[in-house]
């Protein structure tokens, strides 16, 4: 939406003046996609789904490091995947779930604005390390590379799976799981992210027709997990010497959050 509606380019190194005109970005672009799948319910209390799904995009939006804004690709992508979920009710009041997905993400065409950066020899700036000053061993330069098909930060495996108990005697309880695997950071695959996996509960009780309260307990392992992760050169102080790296946001902490609801009720 930023994309679409912004007039002028953040100050970057790339626009190092303010009130820069840009080329805005379409709001919409074309897609194409395509699914089938089988739904069964022929185990008791389960319903399962198996699905296969493909989509083609016109284009995709890229992380910009030097602005922290979306450019869009200029090549189109290809997506595909399968996911199968489970819903299974074995007593009135508990719900188990378990989905899983695993997909691609690739261009039709090479990518060499998020690629790693290497040397006119082929010396690499090794995958998950910091390249402070880009100068590689034995001098030289590094320089970005040809880059490859893979759309950096597409999510590949993905896991959720929950247990829910739902109103016994005006009790009710969850617990979560969301789990993340590694994702490609760079167009080549060279740069990876960490699995984030976060395990949630929460506890809660219906006092009357109006007022329920509840506990949520977030990040119950206190996993020090990434929550988004980009690879790009990156300056992180004013006289730190930039470094192509890996580029990170933490997930929160363990956190204990009180909540409680008002449903009011209005009379006719």
């Amino acid at each position: 939406m930023r994309g679409a509606t912004q007039n002028y380019e953040p100050v970057s190194p790339d626009y190092p003046y303010p009130n820069t005109a840009c080329a805005k970005i379409p709001l919409l672009i074309q897609t194409k996609g395509a699914e089938a799948g089988v739904r069964t319910v022929a185990v008791p209390h389960l319903q399962s789904t198996l699905s296969l799904w493909y989509l083609h995009s016109n284009s995709e939006l890229e992380q910009d490091g030097d602005t922290g804004g979306t450019v869009p690709s200029e090549q189109s992508s290809n997506r595909y995947g399968v996911e199968w979920a489970n819903y299974y009710t074995p007593r009135g009041h508990w719900a188990f779930d378990f989905d899983m997905a695993d997909s691609r993400a690739r261009y039709t065409t090479l990518d060499p604005a998020d690629a790693t950066f290497i040397t006119a020899d082929g010396q690499l700036c090794a995958a998950n390390s910091e390249c402070y000053g880009l100068v590689p061993i034995g001098g030289g330069n590094f320089e970005q590379g040809p880059g490859g098909r893979w759309v950096p930060e597409a999510v590949g495996l993905v896991i959720s799976s929950g247990a829910t108990l739902n109103d016994l005697h005006g009790f009710s309880a969850s617990l979560r799981l969301r789990d993340f695997g590694p994702r490609y950071l760079t167009s080549d695959a060279i740069y990876r992210s960490r699995t984030t996996a976060l395990l949630n509960a929460e506890v809660g009780r219906k006092i009357n027709n109006t007022f329920r309260v509840s506990v949520e307990l977030l990040n119950l392992l206190n996993r020090r997990d990434h929550d988004v992760d980009y690879a790009y050169v990156s300056q992180v102080t004013p006289t730190a010497t930039p470094a192509f790296t890996d580029v990170f946001h933490p997930v929160e902490p363990f956190q204990v959050r009180l909540k409680i609801e008002v449903t009011p009720h209005f009379r006719r």
